[in-house]
């Protein structure tokens, strides 16, 4: 998916969420490589920003988080179940790509290319 295509999916995907109740808060849709080598050390990425370029560097992916009503916070960690769901949506309607793995096993929920 190439950048514009990104951007039409994610703002159709984030006004599905929308509609179904969910108040969605785009994160990180452009990425330095600095902070991508930092995300790399620390664990948080299997692209170390140089040799292995995340897609966030291009443009070609973004985190999408939700605000918890409840707590009146961000809610950083994504319900399994709510993640599943969204990715579900997004692989068949919007033609992205399945959650990401991470080097250390850990699904990045929040991940959307």
């Amino acid at each position: 998916m190439n950048r514009r295509e990104l951007t039409a999916n994610i703002s159709a995907l984030i006004q599905q969420m929308i509609a179904e109740g969910e108040q969605p808060i785009l994160d990180y849709v452009l990425r330095s490589t600095e902070e991508q080598q930092r995300l790399f050390k620390a664990g948080l990425s299997s692209c170390d920003g140089i040799t292995k370029k995340s897609r966030h560097q291009s443009v070609r992916a973004a985190d999408i988080y939700l605000w918890n009503f409840v707590t009146k916070k961000v809610d950083w960690q994504w319900d399994p179940a709510k993640a599943e769901y969204w990715h579900t949506v997004w692989v068949e309607k919007y033609g992205g790509d399945p959650m990401v793995v991470l080097k250390n096993g850990k699904v990045d929920y929040p991940h959307f290319q």
